[in-house]
């Protein structure tokens, strides 16, 4: 591919007609373009049931997403999408940064906090994770599917305290990697949902108390 040789620094969007021949191109590129700079940007496949397809879709979205966010001159990044895909509404970059929060290790933080803030974040509680979006608990053990990988996590606690962090393979619970803080990323579309919800809260509440007023100002 001739734009893996000639493309200068900076982000290069690549338009294509179709998500098959999108992530055709992404992924020939992969093979063209050293380092991590190649990103495949799909839409959050609401129309495709759910599925280990649909879940990647998420990964790859968040990931993209994610790297434009963190995007800094002089780095080369090529973004390959679709118009189904850029059609797709995407949150301000305020609203993402503060759906996104971290948990590093030796922290101390209330394990049900832990529960709560995901579920707040539209994460399934499942009985064992298998997709991106899902956690589940067990004892003083927290799996975490984050869309921002393709692996899930593990929190050990000790009482309040994060005790360890690993990442594991979600069908043999093997240990790939251990780490010492971890970026827990929820589905971009879910904090956009989450903020319209809010804002709907706020405007309904304000007409509530205008008409509230009003009745006070006729005595009823």
């Amino acid at each position: 591919m001739v734009l893996s040789q000639v493309a200068q620094e900076g982000v290069h969007f690549i338009l294509l007609p179709t998500r098959e021949s999108a992530e055709y191109c992404a992924a020939d590129l992969y093979n063209m373009v050293e380092g991590d700079c190649v990103f495949f940007l799909p839409e959050m496949g609401k129309s495709v049931e759910r599925s280990n397809y649909k879940s990647s879709l998420g990964v790859q979205r968040t990931a993209a997403i994610g790297k434009l966010l963190n995007w800094k001159a002089p780095e080369k990044l090529f973004i390959v999408t679709y118009p189904e895909a850029v059609e797709e509404k995407v949150p301000s970059a305020q609203k993402l940064q503060n759906a996104l929060f971290s948990i590093r290790e030796g922290e101390e933080i209330p394990y049900d906090s832990i529960r709560v803030r995901l579920q707040e974040e539209g994460f399934e509680k499942v009985d064992f994770v298998s997709a991106p979006g899902q956690f589940a608990l067990r004892g003083a053990v927290i799996d975490i599917f984050s869309y921002s990988s393709d692996k899930p996590y593990r929190l050990s606690f000790f009482g309040d305290e994060v005790e360890k962090i690993v990442q594991i393979n979600s069908l043999t619970g093997e240990i790939k990697h251990t780490y010492h803080t971890f970026p827990i990323f929820p589905a971009y579309d879910h904090a956009s949902t989450r903020e319209r919800i809010k804002e709907a809260c706020v405007t309904i509440k304000a007409e509530l108390e205008e008409r509230l007023k009003f009745f006070r100002e006729e005595g009823k």
